[in-house]
């Protein structure tokens, strides 16, 4: 599914309203994963795996987006494996709710 960017202000206002999913755990594939954190990122594809890049190397979500000069953003989890801190995953967050069942009315931030 295709799905509308975010302006950095309703990224800001989800990635807010998401901040508790933090340090709980999923499973992705038989693997458990524990949320490090809720990002803001760049809405497109290649500025998206920069931005992620940065931030696997910095853990600084600030100094991870300063870099992107776009106005089009998107909200991701990021984990890592319980079982192995170097592997790391993200899903964009209308993805993982939709897949998690947690409804989330987006559209009125669309």
């Amino acid at each position: 599914m295709a799905f509308a960017p975010f302006t950095l202000e309703e990224a800001t206002d989800i990635a807010e309203d998401f901040e508790d999913l933090i340090d709980t755990d999923f499973d992705v594939d038989g693997a458990v994963y524990e949320v490090l954190d809720v990002l803001i990122s760049p809405f497109h594809e290649q500025d998206g795996k920069d931005f992620i890049e940065v931030y696997r190397v910095s853990k600084d979500k600030e100094t991870s987006l300063s870099a992107y000069t776009g106005d089009e953003y998107d909200v991701i989890v990021f984990a890592c494996d319980i079982n192995d801190a170097d592997r790391h995953t993200y899903i964009d967050i209308r993805s993982f709710t939709e897949q998690k069942g947690i409804r989330y009315n987006f559209s009125a931030k669309e």
